[in-house]
């Protein structure tokens, strides 16, 4: 404990030098005094790290370490703040501390420890431990970062099935066409698969991708499921007689198969089923077979791409943010932005149109109208500044939401994504300035 520590000089003070031993004597002299803000000063001002040494010397009295902990946060060293604070098993107030010190992993621990698992799983998300953070969302029922976090983890059968439930057909059916054949899950992710199709009319397609995965295999354990689904696709086509052929294979395997015996009364009987959405016309020869992989279309994703503030993104990227943003209509009249409140949102137009209104007190000022394609609200991604402007629909707008909240996690997980955008946001920002400055100054 005899190396000198160099204590830097206030502006214009030449440096001190010690031995570590007179700078802990020193600072435990101060705590003991109930001088933090002193202690803190010396601490911030050592140019050699003794916070360990500081740590070791408390050891486990408690009463210490407690001053000590005050001490760090003063001097914002903040992982060594929650080290103390897990010595004294205050866990909750150390995961904050590691939180502010951006030890992520360190903070997702003690929250788990203290079961806000929702925390945790945000701070192993922010540290790429996407399993943990799914397993931790799923605990929590937040099912779509848990989808978010399985697909990041290269779960893609468990991210796809999260997405069907959440109604997000077309992630889902992206992701559970990558589950392979040898998979334990390709099967039914063959079925969730058929189910998106069906939703969608595509009853033609679903049958062949059922079928290709059955492979002319009697009904069986392995097939049963895939046969019963096959037996509903019929039946909702029209093909009463495969289907209630298939039906009563599933009988002769096993009797009391699920519902098989009710939907057999119910064909006798000639009860309809809800009517197949219809699907849009493939042209002649374009047919795929079962095989072949859906292409499914990123609708509105071109009103994205248009907007400024992602004008330099690349297409994988686009593509990662696109799944953040939520689908929201608004009715005529409906307040998409309220002035003089905090903005929560940008809000990209996909149709319709709203009007820009300025509020003075019993006087509304229509200032704008924007349709299709244009963008409000960009600001609020950065600022929780009250907004200058009211945002009112005229007609039903239908538009893509990006809530402030989903925006920063994505920035958080997604660093050069993050760059990029602050980078425009710099760029524009400062754009505004020298035009307000050059209306100011009349040039």
């Amino acid at each position: 404990m005899s190396e000198n520590i160099a204590i830097r000089g206030r502006g214009g003070e030449a440096s001190t030098f010690l031995t570590t031993a007179q700078v802990i004597q020193g600072m435990f002299r101060l705590m003991a005094a109930g001088k933090a803000a002193e202690a803190a000063d010396v601490y911030s001002r050592c140019q050699e790290d003794i916070g360990f040494a500081l740590i070791n010397h408390a050891q486990r009295d408690q009463r210490q370490l407690m001053a000590l902990a005050n001490v760090f946060y003063r001097a914002r060293d903040f992982d060594k703040a929650a080290l103390c604070c897990e010595n004294l098993g205050e866990f909750a107030k150390a995961a904050q501390l590691y939180e502010q010190a951006d030890d992520c992993q360190s903070a997702a621990e003690m929250y788990a420890k203290v079961e806000n698992f929702e925390k945790a799983a945000e701070m192993f998300e922010r540290t790429q431990n996407f399993r943990q953070a799914a397993e931790l969302f799923l605990k929590v029922k937040n099912f779509a970062r848990a989808a978010a976090n399985y697909e990041r983890a290269v779960n893609w059968f468990v991210a796809g099935k999260l997405y069907h439930e959440l109604g997000k057909f077309r992630k889902s059916m992206e992701l559970l066409q990558k589950v392979q054949a040898s998979d334990e899950s390709f099967q039914d992710a063959t079925l969730l698969i058929g189910d998106i199709l069906a939703k969608n009319g595509y009853l033609d397609l679903a049958i062949k991708k059922l079928l290709n995965v059955i492979k002319g295999r009697p009904v069986g354990a392995d097939t049963a499921e895939l046969y019963y689904h096959l037996a509903g696709l019929h039946r909702q086509k029209g093909n009463l007689e495969v289907a209630r052929n298939i039906y009563q294979q599933l009988q002769q395997f096993d009797i009391g198969y699920r519902d098989v015996e009710e939907k057999l009364q119910e064909m006798a009987a000639g009860k309809p089923v809800a009517p197949a959405v219809p699907a849009p016309e493939v042209p002649a020869g374009e047919e795929e077979e079962g095989e072949a992989q859906i292409v499914g279309v990123m609708e509105g994703f071109d009103f994205l791409q248009k907007i400024p503030l992602f004008a330099d993104m690349p297409l994988a990227e686009m593509k990662a943010f696109y799944n953040i943003c939520e689908e929201r209509v608004f009715q005529d009249g409906e307040r998409l932005i309220e002035q003089d409140r905090p903005g929560m949102a940008l809000y990209v137009l996909r149709e319709g149109t709203v009007e820009v209104q300025r509020v003075d007190g019993e006087k509304t000022v229509p200032v704008a109208t924007l349709k299709a394609g244009d963008h409000v609200g960009e600001m609020a991604l950065v600022d929780e500044a009250p907004t200058s402007a009211r945002v009112v629909a005229q007609g039903t707008v239908r538009t893509f939401e990006i809530s402030r909240d989903r925006f920063l996690r994505f920035l958080q997980s997604n660093e050069k994504f993050a760059v990029r955008v602050l980078r425009v946001f710099v760029r524009t920002l400062c754009q505004r300035l020298r035009e307000t400055t050059a209306r100011l100054t009349g040039r």
